[in-house]
């Protein structure tokens, strides 16, 4: 490898420069920026002072790492299908994470989590009507809402908010009680019903609001900060059927049940066992996992159920009977569990958030961005005459590109109609062809006018088309993007030539690996050993019962279930060929050290009673005494092969460095040593 400061003054941000063996092949250029990045990646310059030793060392090693993917490249690793196919899926999954404005997605988290410390009661009214509807039902709907809001302006009260909810709303869970919802936080609801919710004062109604359901007025009942999930036992007595006499039956069952518990003569965990109908928690004593009252959003009588255990304060803690829907309860308080930190919903809330409808405005965020830093213009002639030979076939979910005209004509001039380019980013344009395209793949009936459908689906498509440029161009548009994918690319690489040329000819090469071993069998040799049983007994008189019995021919498995039926820990045993430095092998160290310490156990063989050793009384079986001598590869294959594997990772650098020239570029690696205020 011929190693030089050649390089001239204009590329000294240049680290170093790995040149091809191949004429056709592209070098490899590490640059400042680059070469610090990797260096500092698992440095903490707050806790660390860099030394230039370091520094140079950490140049050695990535010069040589350079040298693996030069030669991966070469060997063509990089057109493999395998890895292609890998490479494009690790890459849409870190693509995902940049494909959207990460400003924004920060915001949203935040707003997230600031949210949920926090638990709103809502009242709903909802007209139904569907996104995409026609002009007629969208008017009706709209028309509807519209009068339900004026007459709620006149007399805001909740009275009248759930009057007019019982007989105007379309929401057939909470109709029948006046539009309530219960308690809410964030992530619960679509976005927009969750905006509303949080931006409207406490006794005031929204304004009229859309959502893919239909037209939404709401009134904000009540809010309270978020009191965490509570752990409780549960006991539920149901009541059986309707009648006064069965609400009574019930009733008097659990107050007997609670009488007993309070007394002390049974425990909370008995009773749940023996009594209670929640068939869910009764066999766990009563136990039920964690829960907060949001998560019943919907379902008042459950809502109910988790506020009353909120108002137990103490562990063990019983409340008074109450009353649902479902019969009659008791709980008792085990843990209450406040909400996590910010920090550790991180994650989850930014997993959530994506998958949201939030995810829109991050994505619109981004689609926005894309359009002002690209230059995007449209050209609404070309949008004009593609709506104007749209036929029926279009709202129908029918459309097919092939029925489009081939031309299209405007103040005497004709057109290719497919060719004409409705909008622009950056050098990037987009024609009709590839809007009729995307037409046809996602054909659906709309029950729109031509027009609006036209619009709808035209902006869709415009916004997909800017997260999908935004995609094919990240590499020059981010650069975390370009770095992170780099390593991981350059890493494959490196680890497929690894596994082809040392770790699996390390092991698949039994002709090589043999002629190591015999070349370094000196390396591999046994000490003195003894082949030996050991049985560890608890006392005198077990030690002298398992002699007798080893001498019968009992064997261990079943010695072992004997003696440790009444005391788990009063016998064990090991077996094998033991080395005075196998101490970490055996339970007691000092048995080991007791037969290498007296020479006369080398000439016997057959069963010793040792006596007590340490804390134990030890019986061994004595099957010989091996003296020190060579190993043969099959007692040693695994330390043999890795030394095997480091053996061909070197003769594989030296052939690298033997075919590639290394141009380095000393004062560049010296000014990144006074960047760092590197020592001496």
């Amino acid at each position: 490898m011929g190693l030089s400061s050649a390089l001239s003054a204009q590329n000294e941000s240049v680290v170093f420069v790995v040149n091809p063996a191949v004429s056709n092949q592209m070098g490899q250029e590490v640059t400042y920026e680059e070469f610090k990045r990797q260096f500092l990646k698992n440095i903490n310059l707050e806790e660390h002072q860099v030394t230039a030793a370091e520094i140079d060392e950490y140049l050695q090693l990535y010069i040589r790492f350079k040298l693996k993917i030069q030669d991966a490249v070469e060997a063509g690793q990089n057109e493999n299908s395998a890895y292609l196919q890998e490479l494009a899926m690790y890459r849409e999954q870190l693509a995902r994470n940049y494909l959207y404005d990460r400003e924004v997605t920060a915001d949203l988290i935040e707003e997230a989590y600031d949210r949920m410390r926090s638990e709103v009661r809502v009242s709903h009214i909802l007209i139904a009507c569907p996104r995409g509807a026609n002009a007629q039902t969208e008017a009706q709907a709209k028309g509807r809402i519209e009068e339900i809001y004026q007459q709620l302006m006149r007399n805001n009260t909740a009275e009248n908010f759930a009057s007019l909810a019982e007989t105007n709303s379309d929401d057939p869970g909470t109709k029948s009680a006046g539009g309530d919802l219960g308690w809410m936080t964030a992530m619960q609801v679509v976005y927009e019903f969750e905006n509303y919710a949080y931006n409207t004062p406490e006794g005031d109604i929204s304004p009229v609001f859309r959502t893919d359901f239909g037209y939404h007025i709401l009134r904000v009942t009540a809010k309270r900060p978020n009191r965490g999930d509570i752990k409780v036992r549960h006991i539920l007595i149901r009541v059986t059927a309707p009648g006064e006499e069965y609400d009574d039956a019930a009733l008097k069952k659990i107050e007997e049940i609670r009488a007993q518990i309070s007394s002390g003569q049974s425990s909370f965990e008995e009773m749940a066992r023996n009594y209670s109908e929640d068939y869910n928690s009764r066999y766990n004593g009563g136990v039920m996992d964690y829960v907060n009252t949001p998560q019943y959003i919907g379902d008042p009588d459950r809502q109910k159920w988790v506020d009353q255990a909120f108002l137990l304060t103490e562990p063990g803690q019983m409340s008074p009977v109450f009353r649902t829907n479902y019969g009659y309860h008791l709980v008792q308080l085990m843990d209450i569990k406040p909400m996590a930190s910010f920090d550790q919903m991180r994650s989850y809330l930014k997993q959530q958030v994506q998958q949201n409808a939030r995810s829109k405005v991050s994505i619109d965020a981004l689609v926005n961005k894309v359009k002002n830093e690209n230059n995007f213009t449209e050209n609404k002639t070309a949008y004009q005459a593609f709506l104007s030979v749209l036929d029926s076939s279009f709202v129908q979910g029918a459309f097919q590109i092939d029925a489009l005209p081939k031309s299209y004509s405007k103040d005497g001039n004709r057109f290719n109609l497919l060719d004409m380019e409705l909008f622009r980013l950056g050098n990037d344009d987009y024609t009709v062809e590839d809007f009729a395209l995307y037409l046809q793949t996602n054909r659906r009936v709309m029950n729109m006018d031509m027009a609006a459908a036209y619009e709808a689906e035209y902006q869709a498509w415009v916004s997909q088309s800017c997260v999908e440029n935004q995609n094919e161009h990240l590499d020059e548009r981010s650069a975390e993007f370009r770095d992170i994918y780099q390593e991981y690319r350059e890493g494959i690489l490196m680890f497929n030539r690894m596994q082809e040329l040392v770790w699996d000819k390390a092991n698949n090469d039994s002709t090589g690996l043999a002629q190591f071993f015999n070349a370094n069998r000196a390396d591999y040799r046994w000490n003195d050993r003894y082949h030996v049983d050991i049985y560890y007994c608890s006392d005198a008189k077990m030690m002298k019962t398992v002699a007798k019995q080893v001498k019968k021919g009992i064997q261990a498995d079943s010695l072992l279930r004997m003696h440790t039926k009444n005391n788990p820990l009063g016998f064990n045993y090991r077996m094998g060929y033991y080395q005075w430095s196998d101490t970490g092998m055996v339970p007691n160290p000092a048995v080991l050290n007791t037969l290498f310490a007296n020479s006369s156990y080398s000439s016997q063989t057959g069963i010793i009673k040792m006596n007590q050793i340490g804390e134990d009384w030890v019986v061994v079986n004595l099957h010989g005494f091996l003296p020190a001598g060579p190993k043969e590869l099959s007692e040693c294959r695994g330390p043999v092969t890795s030394r095997y594997q480091e053996e061909l990772e070197q003769r594989w650098m030296d052939d690298l460095e033997s075919r590639y020239d290394v141009s380095i570029n000393y004062d560049t690696v010296e000014a990144l040593k006074q960047e760092l205020n590197a020592t001496r």
